[in-house]
């Protein structure tokens, strides 16, 4: 993809960004969008179909932005995968804000528990042998949507250094219960 489309879909991405941050995506038109982009509408059409199209691309960005982050944490470490995920927030910080954190899209908390998954429960199940696939099914369930539950309630509450010992202390207590 070259620089002006890379611009492009970046301005109406951002746009879009903005205008969610005051109302819902259903309230928002294309010529909103193009207004605050700065571009005209057969731009935006050349790219998205609508405002729903954009919004999926948004979050399908920040999904990919989240699996990188996974590729960074090699086991079950819960200090990487932390430090991980605030690094994507980081890096994505608007549309997170929109997203997660204003709760925008809470499909896109779920995807992201999905996407690590079968990771971590093949991980464990290597490591734990006397579980059965039942347990480590609601294990997982219980350690994902706590941590991310934790981390998206905590991030601008309490320091990383306290969400990655708590996390830590949390999840070891969980494993433990089954080593």
């Amino acid at each position: 993809t070259d620089a002006r489309v890379k611009y492009t879909k970046m301005v109406l991405k951002k746009a879009l960004l903005e205008l969610m941050q005051h109302k819902p995506v259903n309230k928002i038109t294309v010529k909103e969008i193009c207004e605050r982009a700065e571009l005209n509408r057969a731009t935006f059409y050349a790219h998205y179909s609508d405002c729903f199209d954009l919004l999926e691309s948004i979050e399908e960005d920040l999904l990919e932005a989240f699996q990188q982050s996974l590729k960074l944490v090699d086991s079950f470490d819960v200090t990487a995968l932390i430090e991980a995920i605030y690094t994507m927030i980081e890096r994505q910080q608007e549309a997170c804000h929109v997203l997660i954190f204003q709760n925008v899209c809470p499909n896109v908390l779920r995807r992201m528990i999905s996407l690590a998954r079968d990771e971590s429960i093949a991980y464990w199940k290597r490591h734990m042998h006397h579980i059965t696939e039942a347990e480590l099914e609601m294990l997982y369930t219980h350690l994902s949507n706590g941590l991310m539950r934790v981390v998206v309630e905590g991030y601008e509450k309490y320091s990383r250094e306290e969400v990655v010992r708590f996390v830590n202390r949390i999840v070891q207590c969980s494993l433990s219960q089954f080593q």
